[in-house]
């Protein structure tokens, strides 16, 4: 059976929203991920046709859905895949290229510190190595999103993001969850991220203790 609505709420970032149904004045949760359409995103108000389904825990949700008449060729004509920014995100091969400027970032950012310890100056760059780590972790977090919302099955790996929060960019991947919604409501890595703030703050800690500077001599004297 058919049912039709108005959307009374929609949260465009996150893809989810509710629908008001004209048959039985209730108010269904709807998915962007459950959309029958061709193209558009819903906004407050839009007019939706949709079927009765049922989430995972049996509650009543709008699945499938589409609009109940073409959308107008303002906002909601955006191609489907639209990201964050407004910017569309084409295929999956965004998330190649972001994958392959991740690696090479990662490998700089191993020489960098591999030579810092060698002259013995890792302890003065080690600032500016969070700041490029975090801002790196950042824009991964940010890329990841924009393909969720486009529902790419293309994704970064987890433990990608997790590496870089360990190598120095979990302030940028603490403030990339708090403002782009995202890897925040998933416990298992929550769990890591924890541990990944754990054990690198620990390992500040012991490169700033006399063992670790004992290290660090030890380092700068092979060096040289």
């Amino acid at each position: 059976m058919q049912l039709t609505g108005t959307v009374v709420f929609w949260r465009d970032d996150k893809g989810f929203g509710f629908v008001l149904c004209q048959q039985n004045a209730q108010k269904l949760f709807f998915h962007i991920r459950d959309f029958a359409g061709s193209q558009g995103r819903p906004q407050q108000g839009d007019q939706l046709q949709f079927s009765l389904g049922t989430d995972k825990k049996g509650r009543a949700i709008a699945a499938p859905w589409r609009f109940a008449t073409e959308p107008a060729a303002a906002p909601r004509s955006l191609p489907k895949h639209s990201s964050l920014s407004g910017r569309p995100v084409s295929s999956s091969a965004d998330i190649e290229q972001a994958s392959q400027f991740a690696l090479f970032f990662r490998l700089a950012f191993f020489l960098a510190v591999l030579l810092s310890l060698l002259f013995g100056k890792l302890l003065y760059v080690l600032p500016l190595l969070y700041v490029e780590a975090s801002l790196m972790t950042y824009w991964l977090y940010k890329i990841d999103k924009e393909a969720a919302i486009a529902r790419h099955g293309n994704r970064l790996a987890e433990e990608s993001l997790q590496l870089f929060a360990l190598i120095g960019g979990w302030p940028g991947a603490y403030i990339a969850q708090q403002q782009l919604a995202h890897k925040r409501s998933k416990i298992s890595f929550r769990r890591e991220f924890g541990f990944v703030i754990i054990g690198n703050t620990l390992l500040v800690a012991w490169l700033v203790s006399p063992w670790g500077q004992a290290f660090l001599a030890r380092m700068a004297l092979l060096a040289g």
